[in-house]
C-alpha cells in the first residue's frame, strides 16, 4: 500500500492560523472552511479547517486573507483524498 501525496490537483483538508477574529459568517468568503477563535484576549488567533478541491482553491484562501490583512501563522495539510 503506498500513503497519498499531496499533488497540486487533488482535494485535501487544510489547517490555516491567522493572526486576528476572522469572523464566523466570512466561511462562505473563505470556500466553506470552519472558523474558530481564540477566547484569549491576549492571543487573538482564528483557525480554518476544512476540505479544499485543490492548491488553487487554497491560494484563493490565502489571497483572501492577504488581502483583507490577516497574517498567516502556519498552514497543515491534515489529509489528502
Amino acid at each position: 500500500m503506498g500513503t497519498s501525496r499531496a499533488t497540486m490537483n487533488c482535494p485535501a483538508v487544510y489547517r490555516v492560523r491567522v493572526q486576528g477574529s476572522i469572523p464566523l459568517e466570512w466561511s462562505a468568503r473563505l470556500m466553506g472552511m470552519n472558523i474558530t477563535t481564540s477566547d484569549d484576549a491576549d492571543d487573538d488567533q482564528s483557525t480554518l479547517v476544512g476540505r479544499l478541491p485543490d492548491q488553487a482553491a487554497l491560494a484563493g484562501v490565502l489571497n483572501t486573507l492577504y488581502d483583507t490583512q490577516f497574517p498567516v501563522l502556519s498552514v497543515e495539510c491534515l489529509e489528502v483524498g
